[in-house]
């Protein structure tokens, strides 16, 4: 059974939405958006939709491992939920555990997101 999470990326024109099936704990999760730096434009520009694309682009291993979403209410069996977006020229992150309760899990830049979840792993 896997982890499931949603991968919410955020300007302030748009949100866009990723589903992954499996892999969603904290530890994986952060790595798998500092992939997506990789592909995207580099910080300070952030553009969500740019930005899903290369979250996309950098995890996608195969059928049914990634898809768009309407967002975390569109799936029961979430673990975790994630929003990302770009505050002062870098990545901050919002971690919510059991996504239908609202538990903020951890809030902060992504290198802060990475440590804290290396604690779990």
């Amino acid at each position: 059974m896997g982890t499931r999470a949603v991968y919410t990326f955020i300007d302030k024109a748009a949100r866009h939405s990723v589903y992954k099936h499996w892999d969603g704990h904290p530890h994986w999760g952060c790595q798998f958006i500092a992939k997506a730096l990789l592909l995207a434009w580099p910080l300070p520009r952030f553009e969500a939709g740019e930005f899903a694309a290369a979250f996309v682009a950098a995890n996608k291993k195969g059928a049914g491992d990634i898809c768009l979403t309407s967002g975390p209410d569109a799936h029961g069996d979430l673990a975790y939920r994630y929003e990302i977006h770009c505050q002062d020229d870098h990545l901050h992150v919002r971690i919510y555990e059991h996504p239908g309760e609202d538990r903020l899990f951890f809030d902060g830049s992504l290198e802060a997101a990475q440590h804290f979840a290396a604690m779990f792993n």
